[in-house]
């Protein structure tokens, strides 16, 4: 196939495009393909069957595969040099994988999520943090088909009716869809990826989320039949965190697990699941989550874990089944420990017309006895614990709260504050098999020998 030189013909010297204003995060390669050969793979595809980046899908020979593709383009006329073939027959190769062009993405420990537009347009975010990549699908018409085989086999499906679809795809590849009859190009796509396969204190340990002492702390007021929320921003690793806790809680408790995609996963024998259902395009068989809850009452429950507190309809159900004596974990989205009470009562009040917000802040003390915060830290991108907060009775209309962990960063070393030595549950936690004494930890927290070695030298 002759290629046509564009500086020849106009006379003109193509300038590189400006660097994007942050340095671009690459991670192999997958360039667009001309439109001649974007024909010849749609042809391959087609006699190859839709198997051919499917998960049942049996990898076809390299030697059948190059013969395949000089038959194709025989027919359609075309006489294919060795680089050319060599370009449509990595294509097909890369969309064999589980994830087709995004598998190195997907497999590299780092990234966090990968984000996509369009066909040509995919990013990822590493520490929240995000970067542009040049991997790219062949031609819309390929990404396309794409994004409708990773929906099927998350389990999901969406269309003009229903744009938006989530699914969870091996228990560690969340996906999210936006039909593109509501982006300006799209579809758009985004993977937030999960690390862990399981997760336990050690891990989060090892990777200097904070100190062993302060997970003992949390660990007693999970075991202690107290309620925790996990509080933090976007992929800041709270369902990572709610998992790692929930591994305290004493294994004669009988768990219900309620989430919309399903994430958290258990190595515990008295765990059952639920997950909540969005209505389908008839507007019906929605499952709310105060369904859920209203379920799990009658299915003799010590424990329930609510994957996300997203709206009014959740937090309202949350609360109310927490403060009836039900200890929970859930997590929510908020800058702080503080605003998630903020963002509680915003919720409840959303749910409870004309209800004083005392009402409310005595609800929330009621239920929820202490507050996580978990955030990436500024200086060394890493994610850390950065608040623990108690939460006790209203006075003077607000919840009282008392701050026990406060993180801090010196000299790009990571040191946990002890602010307060007086736990308002101090009885419960001295009172468990392996007590937590609280006042007589040191004034400051810091990691191990071995992790604050791996700190000093990946500064």
């Amino acid at each position: 196939m002759k290629r046509v030189n564009f500086e020849e013909i106009t006379g003109l010297q193509v300038v590189p495009a400006l660097p994007a204003p942050t340095m671009p995060y690459r991670r192999g390669s997958s360039p667009s393909l001309s439109p001649a050969l974007s024909n010849i793979l749609r042809e391959v595809q087609r006699e190859l069957g839709s198997s051919i980046s499917s998960d049942d899908g049996a990898p076809v020979g390299e030697r059948a595969l190059r013969e395949l593709i000089d038959e194709v383009a025989d027919r359609m006329g075309l006489e294919l040099t060795s680089f050319e073939r060599d370009e449509v027959q990595s294509q097909v190769e890369r969309e064999q994988r589980p994830f087709a062009v995004l598998q190195e993405l997907v497999d590299d420990s780092e990234v966090s999520d990968v984000i996509v537009h369009d066909y040509s347009h995919v990013s990822v975010q590493k520490s929240r943090r995000t970067f542009t990549t040049d991997v790219q699908f062949p031609n819309q018409e390929s990404y396309e088909a794409f994004v409708e085989r990773l929906l099927q086999r998350a389990g999901s499906t969406y269309s003009t009716k229903k744009p938006v679809a989530d699914g969870m795809i091996d228990g560690f590849a969340r996906v999210h869809a936006v039909h593109k009859s509501i982006c300006d190009s799209g579809p758009y796509l985004t993977i937030r990826l999960n690390r862990f396969g399981r997760v336990a204190i050690d891990d989060l340990v090892h990777y200097g989320a904070a100190p062993m002492s302060l997970f003992e702390y949390l660990c007693g007021i999970c075991q202690a039949g107290h309620t925790l929320m996990i509080v933090g921003e976007v992929g800041t690793g709270k369902t990572t965190l709610a998992r790692a806790i929930a591994g305290a809680i004493p294994q004669e408790d009988s768990i219900l697990v309620i989430e919309d995609t399903p994430e958290i996963r258990l190595e515990h024998s008295q765990t059952r699941y639920i997950t909540t259902r969005e209505s389908n395009t008839d507007g019906a068989g929605r499952i709310a989550p105060s369904e859920c809850i209203r379920a799990g009452m009658r299915m003799a429950m010590n424990r329930i874990i609510f994957g996300e507190i997203r709206d009014a309809e959740a937090a309202e159900a949350f609360i109310d089944v927490c403060a009836s004596g039900h200890p929970g974990l859930s997590t929510i989205h908020a800058k702080s420990a503080i605003d998630a009470i903020t963002r509680l009562e915003l919720f409840l009040g959303r749910a409870q017309r004309g209800v004083g917000r005392e009402v409310l802040s005595q609800q929330i003390g009621t239920a929820v006895q202490v507050l996580v915060f978990i955030g990436i830290c500024n200086q060394t991108g890493k994610r850390r614990i950065q608040e623990v907060v108690e939460l006790g009775a209203v006075a003077d209309g607000a919840v009282r709260h008392r701050e026990i962990f406060r993180y801090e960063c010196r000299n790009r070393m990571p040191v946990w504050q002890v602010k307060s030595k007086a736990s308002l549950y101090r009885e419960s936690l001295e009172a468990l098999e392996n007590p937590v004494y609280l006042h007589q930890m040191p004034a400051s927290l810091e990691l191990d020998s071995h992790s604050s070695f791996r700190e000093s030298v990946s500064r």
